[in-house]
């Protein structure tokens, strides 16, 4: 184990998600500096909890072959794999069924998101640990127009304390699962892990991250990711 391990943290990647706004193949599969994309996303954060403690969520169909692709590039881990559901919220509640009873924060964070750092997530895991809850996220710059049916727009929304939230997120891990379990009692489903805190009333930071933090949503990503990695 690690030096830099944190024997009470737990980590689920989620790469859960149907893709079809990509195209055709799975992103996360795609090379990019010799490695698939998800590896490069695994190593961010590779080493920070123990193997045990760190869960990748891939749709069933695809986790044999995610589990090998692993194990080519990290070679002899003890990663946990558990199967992706029919709902993000659903993936996410079997990885958290994958976590031993010493986790007691967990930090969830998108496959497709292999620019995130370690420096990151650590600091996030300080704001969950100080206030209850994080998400790293960027304040909207552009102007934000609200329409109606027809196109035509109906107001200017004031954007000064609106932000764009990214991944890992970082929760007390009987929170999460509370309010998991809150939601699916009412048939809730959010778009991400700290929707379905605020949903339970459980408090949630911002995180601001200057740093680029892209997820890879269509194929042209890729493009735009490589020029990110390589050249800036």
């Amino acid at each position: 184990m690690s030096s830099k391990s944190i024997n009470n943290l737990g980590i689920i990647i989620a790469a859960g998600g149907s893709g079809k706004r990509y195209g055709s193949g799975n992103k996360l599969f795609e090379m990019l500096d010799s490695k698939p994309l998800f590896v490069h996303t695994v190593l961010n954060f590779y080493g920070y909890c123990p193997d045990s403690n760190l869960v990748f969520v891939a749709p069933e169909s695809e986790l044999n072959k995610f589990r090998s692709i692993m194990a080519k590039y990290l070679p002899g881990n003890r990663i946990m794999f558990a199967s992706g559901g029919n709902s993000r919220g659903r993936s996410v509640k079997n990885g958290l069924a994958v976590l031993g009873n010493n986790v007691e924060y967990v930090a969830v964070h998108d496959a497709a998101r292999p620019l995130a750092s370690a420096q990151l997530l650590m600091k996030c895991l300080e704001t969950a640990v100080k206030y209850g809850g994080a998400v790293p996220a960027k304040p909207v710059t552009d102007t934000i127009k609200r329409t109606g049916d027809s196109g035509k727009i109906i107001e200017t929304i004031d954007r000064s304390a609106l932000w764009r939230v990214e991944t890992p997120q970082v929760f007390p891990l009987t929170g999460l699962k509370a309010a998991y379990n809150l939601a699916e009692r009412n048939g809730m489903e959010f778009t991400d892990d700290a929707g379905v805190m605020e949903y339970a009333g459980l408090p949630v930071h911002i995180v601001h991250n200057p740093d680029n933090n892209l997820k890879v949503t269509y194929s042209e990503d890729i493009r735009l990711l490589e020029y990110i990695k390589f050249h800036l």
